[in-house]
């Protein structure tokens, strides 16, 4: 059996995230604003508590579905999520304690829990309620960081596939604990940040993914 590999992100990893989604923001040439004054009035209208983070990300990529984000289905756009807010019955959406923050096209809803950040996947049971366990991310930037990543991580990186046996793979998830970038409650998968690489792991294989950060990335991640 794998070991569990999951670990919190101390400020520094966050910080860390931060700095490349802005890096990797370059290559993503499609992204349009929404007034934020319309996204706000729109929550008010509808006394849905909103986090700061959750109306920055809808005021800033909410204009348009990016190719970074229809890559991986998630329709975030402010348009897509008014429509489902006028459209849904208030009853059948989950509490004020959550926020609509994707349409997804396989997963249906994301949402975002007010008080802690978490986006969740929610289950729903067989009364129709959502359940909310697991979240699928720990924040917004760690959503954004694993959409950027993966869509254009061949720009600055050099790939090497590694083919581990499972004792070589639980030897991995030991060593490299400390140093996990994004991971996930329910889920082996991970992507962890060392000596400028990101090494990544797919719940269910043994391969790990060595990407190493080009020079100029590097640079003007230290910059």
């Amino acid at each position: 059996m794998n070991i569990y590999p999951y670990t919190k992100m101390n400020p520094n990893k966050s910080s860390l995230i931060k700095k490349m989604n802005e890096l990797i923001l370059a290559y993503a040439d499609d992204i349009v604003p929404v007034n934020r004054n319309i996204i706000v009035n729109f929550f008010k209208e509808r006394n849905i508590p909103c986090r700061k983070d959750y109306i920055d990300f809808l005021a800033r990529f909410g204009g348009n579905y990016s190719y970074f984000l229809k890559k991986y289905n998630f329709d975030c756009t402010f348009q897509e999520i008014s429509e489902i807010y006028i459209e849904e019955p208030a009853e059948e959406m989950p509490s004020n304690d959550y926020a609509l923050i994707s349409n997804h096209t396989f997963a249906d809803f994301y949402f975002i829990e007010y008080s802690t950040g978490h986006i969740y996947r929610p289950s729903i049971d067989i009364e129709g309620n959502y359940i909310f366990k697991y979240y699928a991310y720990k924040d917004i930037d760690s959503f954004l960081w694993c959409q950027l990543y993966y869509t254009y991580y061949k720009e600055f990186t050099t790939q090497v596939i590694h083919h581990l046996t499972d004792a070589e793979l639980n030897k991995f998830f030991i060593d490299y604990h400390d140093y996990l970038l994004v991971g996930f409650p329910d889920s082996t998968a991970g992507s962890y940040f060392k000596d400028n690489k990101i090494y990544a792991h797919t719940s269910n294989t043994n391969i790990i993914e060595e990407h190493i950060l080009s020079d100029d990335f590097v640079r003007k991640l230290y910059k």
